[in-house]
């Protein structure tokens, strides 16, 4: 499996952020690539993705915003790559 068939098959799961949350995801689902050991300018491997909703991901909270939802569940993206990778 190439990296574009991967990430096409991570953006049909639910936000994995969510899932562990128990909450009801709102929107749809968009591919995140962990930043982990990435520099800010690199992105990381099309196979280090993680499913996560709107609000997860881009909303003000999210990981691409102040990260609060990460601080407050006690996770990192790490932690949201292996639930992923479980899931597959």
């Amino acid at each position: 499996m190439n990296g574009r068939d991967h990430m096409a098959r991570i953006a049909t799961m639910r936000c994995i952020h969510c899932e562990l949350s128990g909450q009801e995801q709102q929107g749809r689902t968009y591919v995140h690539h962990i930043r982990e050991g990435q520099g800010m300018a690199q992105r990381a491997s099309d196979y280090l993705t993680v499913p996560l909703c709107y609000e997860h991901h881009q909303g003000t909270n999210g990981v691409h915003g102040t990260r609060a939802y990460l601080r407050i569940s006690k996770l990192s993206e790490l932690d949201l790559l292996a639930e992923t990778i479980a899931r597959l």
